[in-house]
């Protein structure tokens, strides 16, 4: 929550907005509810559970990570899984960086691969982000991967070919690199050159070894961009 008195910069403030716009307006009673993982989507979290109580709403929530599992945990709200409820009224998500052509780069926060398996399992796609994050150049951040531990060496050339590079993540506060909750490893592919979203999405998937890339050419039915004092829907299916 934006607290009164307290200092709180603008990307935070747009966060706070963006989540409060998603929670308020497009959850229903009786919703299955994907949630992705990040810091927007914390704030989301928080607003969903005090919409909830206060509406009396009867919902399930499906968490992206063990991360956000537990923030759904302390805020009150009913757990399930993918295998219980394999099919998903809406997903909420944040983005690291959104295109003009509202291209997503997904997976900063390490969980990837079960985020876009949510958002095509989801009848829609709700992205929430502050305005940093849009409109922002595809070559402005890398390409999360997540890779099977006895590859890091053999997907290093596909990648090359592709003309990426590849570079390992590493956690603060751990020694060695990041470790997916499906035990696999995290790294990230810088381009120096324009490449087509759609055809490296698959490209990249195409490499042994690659479990999922965090591309998302055209998967988000609407997207919330939160300013300092409102959030206004950019996209709209």
């Amino acid at each position: 929550m934006v607290s009164k008195g307290v200092k709180v910069s603008e990307h935070e403030k747009g966060k706070f907005f963006a989540a409060q716009k998603a929670a308020k307006e497009f959850i229903f009673d009786g919703f299955v509810v994907g949630v992705g993982t990040g810091s927007t989507v914390k704030h989301f979290i928080q607003q969903l559970g005090e919409f909830v109580n206060k509406d009396e709403l009867e919902i399930i929530t499906i968490p992206s990570s063990a991360e956000t599992h537990l923030e759904l945990v302390k805020a009150g709200l009913p757990v399930s899984t993918l295998l219980e409820y394999p099919e998903i009224n809406i997903y909420v998500d944040g983005a690291d960086i959104i295109t003009k052509d509202y291209v997503l780069i997904k997976g900063g926060g390490g969980a990837l691969t079960v985020e876009k398996i949510m958002a095509r399992a989801s009848e829609e796609f709700i992205v929430i982000a502050d305005s940093s994050k849009y409109p922002r150049d595809l070559l402005s951040y890398p390409v999360p991967v997540e890779i099977i531990k006895q590859a890091i060496i053999t997907v290093l050339q596909p990648i090359f070919k592709l003309g990426g590079e590849l570079q390992l993540r590493y956690g603060s506060g751990k020694k060695g690199p990041v470790i997916t909750d499906n035990g696999n490893i995290i790294g990230d592919i810088t381009f120096r050159q324009e490449y087509d979203p759609f055809g490296m999405e698959m490209n990249l998937n195409n490499i042994a070894g690659i479990v999922e890339n965090g591309l998302f050419p055209s998967d988000a039915d609407k997207i919330i961009i939160g300013q300092k004092n409102s959030a206004k829907l950019i996209k709209k299916s």
